[in-house]
């Protein structure tokens, strides 16, 4: 349960601050819309964060990144964040009421900004589950 809680603080804090900048700043969603997106991030959340979790652990096991060089837990950092998190960002913007030319716009920039913040997620998420104690060695 404790892990459950420490992965998903984790995502709460780090996509709240990243879709806040990305949503209002890059893609010029109103206030409105960034509130709903991040109100409907939430729940999704809570949902998918243990899940991403467990997927980010399996495919750290998978390259055997725990024991590679900071450029291997890097790559399947941002390879972890980018794959698992774009669909559900689609959905998220999709409920938010963006339309189809925000959702593209936003997506491309998520991805460039997944792929700068899949490391230092994956930094933030060690943090969360050391504070939770509840850290694996990644």
């Amino acid at each position: 349960m404790r892990q459950f809680f420490a992965d998903t603080f984790a995502l709460i804090v780090f996509s709240t601050v990243a879709g806040i900048a990305v949503e209002f700043f890059i893609v010029g969603l109103t206030p409105s819309q960034v509130f709903q997106a991040r109100l409907a991030a939430i729940p999704v959340i809570v949902v998918t964060a243990r899940p991403y979790g467990i997927y980010r652990d399996w495919l750290f096991a998978l390259f055997d990144a725990p024991t590679g060089n900071r450029a291997k837990k890097t790559a399947v950092d941002i390879s972890a964040f980018v794959t698992f998190q774009v669909p559900i960002y689609c959905a998220i913007l999709a409920l938010a009421g963006a339309t189809i030319m925000q959702i593209v716009t936003a997506v491309g920039s998520a991805i460039i900004v997944l792929t700068a913040s899949g490391r230092p997620y994956g930094l933030f998420l060690e943090w969360s589950r050391k504070l939770f104690g509840v850290y694996k060695n990644a």
